[in-house]
């Protein structure tokens, strides 16, 4: 009996799980073609294994299919960018009502919620830009887990639902939009504290569909 493992299980997620990342942190310019031998050179991947890994998240909605040939990383329409935002908003809504309900609000299941609000206080001292789009989105993810429901989680972790953000700028620019991120994460953390799920939702709401957050909406 042959010790080889299945074909390039592991290559297969490993290819996965990179580029989904990178795609959800909006790392991979919209329109791009995902060329076969860059992306398996770039990713330490057969061909195999990433065509698996393709095929995956076309599945999930995260690339498409070209008309001819090969995937593309789709553009987000301002009706993509409006209903994810719909869609977050609904997820982690729900999330900050039941682990409220739940008595769920405590240190204990909110640690990493505050562990990313020290993080991404940290890594604007260090101008990391990929970092704090990581940040942030483990923070709303932390929001999603402390709520305890396991398939919420599951739905989370596995729809297309990319962290918008505005074009990347640089300096006080930056730095000043970065720290409100970081505000409104330890104010919306403040208000389930303390049990208070209206304003906690309301300052998601206004935290997801600010305009300083989402690209300009034109049209």
């Amino acid at each position: 009996m042959s010790d080889t493992p299945p074909v390039n299980g592991s290559l297969r997620e490993q290819a996965y799980s990179r580029l989904r990342r990178l795609l959800i942190l909006q790392q991979v310019p919209e329109g791009q073609r995902l060329r076969e031998t860059e992306w398996a050179k770039r990713l330490g991947v057969n061909r195999t294994a990433l065509r698996e890994a393709f095929a995956r998240l076309e599945a999930e909605g995260f690339i498409e299919l070209g008309a001819k040939t090969g995937y593309f990383v789709p553009h987000l329409t301002n009706k993509d960018v409006l209903e994810i935002i719909e869609v977050r908003i609904l997820l982690e809504g729900g999330a900050i009502d039941r682990l409220i309900q739940t008595k769920r609000n405590v240190p204990r299941y909110l640690k990493p919620m505050l562990e990313a609000c020290e993080q991404l206080e940290r890594l604007v001292q260090e101008d990391y830009v990929l970092g704090v789009a990581e940040a942030d989105r483990r923070f709303h993810e932390a929001l999603i887990y402390a709520s305890g429901n396991k398939r919420l989680l599951f739905l989370y972790q596995r729809a297309p639902l990319p962290i918008i953000h505005p074009e990347i700028i640089s300096g006080e620019q930056w730095e000043a939009r970065v720290r409100k991120t970081y505000q409104e994460h330890r104010k919306i953390l403040e208000a389930i504290t303390n049990s208070n799920a209206d304003e906690a939702k309301e300052l998601l709401h206004t935290h997801l569909n600010e305009r300083a957050y989402i690209p300009l909406l034109a049209g």
